[in-house]
């Protein structure tokens, strides 16, 4: 009988613990919605091309940190100077937006182009102003090191 009762006990708790774990959910999903301002523009979800912008739809995504960006992972600056490389980088990371999302829910991010644009055409006048300073700077030296010969 005592054989009896821990058998039936140990049915009901293997019975019990195979139901909760069937009666769990599915792992929850979030989704983002990204918004641009600008049409035709290549967009990166976690380094991976989802498509060019505008993207209609929400995506379905995994609870956590993800990364929304105009740029791939794989784009190389190595070949340009310091001061340039850091231009960029910054550059790449204004475009770069990095989102928590959480289970059930839509998480919206808005990816600004023109901005990041405005920026790009500042840093190239500033060069160039910089490079005629640079030369107006060298042809006065030589002028007067000339004059003083």
């Amino acid at each position: 009988m005592r054989s009896l009762i821990f058998q039936l006990a140990a049915v009901v708790l293997l019975n019990s613990a195979l139901g909760a774990q069937t009666e769990q959910p599915a792992a929850a999903v979030g989704y983002l919605r990204i918004f641009t301002d600008t049409d035709l523009v290549q967009i990166y979800l976690d380094g991976v091309p989802i498509g060019a912008s505008p993207i209609q739809e929400e995506i379905p995504v995994n609870p956590g940190w993800h990364t929304v960006s105009f740029f791939s992972p794989d784009f190389k600056w190595t070949h340009w100077t310091h001061r340039r490389r850091v231009v960029i980088v910054n550059i790449i990371e204004a475009g770069t937006y990095h989102v928590l999302v959480e289970p059930g829910e839509v998480q919206e991010v808005l990816l600004e182009w023109h901005e990041l644009e405005r920026d790009l055409i500042r840093y190239e006048s500033g060069r160039r102003i910089s490079a005629a300073a640079g030369l107006f700077m060298v042809a006065m030296t030589l002028m007067l090191l000339a004059k003083a010969s």
